[in-house]
């Protein structure tokens, strides 16, 4: 908890009446008019600008003052909240559609639609496999017959 503390006037203490048992005399010893300077009275306190002004009204400032700081820390304070909630709200929008993404993507790169594909394109050995007589290796074998387009030509004369 902050106190604050303002500075305190010195407080002259009130003259009493002087007793009338004892009459105050002032002596009058003539002085030169051009020598006399305008000096002021032993206890005469000068009083600056916020001097002037009462304690009830420094201290209604000063309360014042505090309040509007304090709201606008705290309107600061709300702001950045609000501006926290909307990335961490962007935020998970955006692994929404990550995560939607990556989904979509796995689908697409599945091993059964890759062989599919493949298999279009005739990268990969086919499934039904023919299966060949075996041989002697000094056999000579004949040429493929081919169902489709390509012609067959021998590179080798026999």
């Amino acid at each position: 908890m902050s106190v604050v503390s303002l500075p305190r006037r010195d407080v002259v203490a009130p003259r009493t009446a002087p007793s009338p048992s004892r009459p105050r005399i002032r002596p009058t010893t003539p002085t030169p008019s051009t020598t006399k300077r305008a000096t002021r009275g032993r206890h005469v306190t000068t009083q600056g600008r916020l001097a002037s002004i009462s304690v009830l009204k420094k201290s209604v400032a000063i309360v014042a003052v505090a309040v509007i700081l304090a709201l606008f820390g705290s309107m600061l304070e709300t702001n950045r909240q609000v501006e926290l909630h909307q990335l961490q709200s962007e935020v998970l929008q955006d692994q929404s559609s990550y995560a939607t993404q990556v989904g979509s993507l796995t689908n697409l790169s599945a091993p059964s639609v890759v062989v599919s594909q493949a298999n279009a394109l005739h990268l990969v050995n086919p499934t039904s496999v023919t299966q060949v007589p075996a041989t002697s290796l000094d056999a000579i074998l004949p040429l493929p017959h081919f169902t489709g387009y390509a012609p067959v030509t021998s590179r080798t004369q026999r």
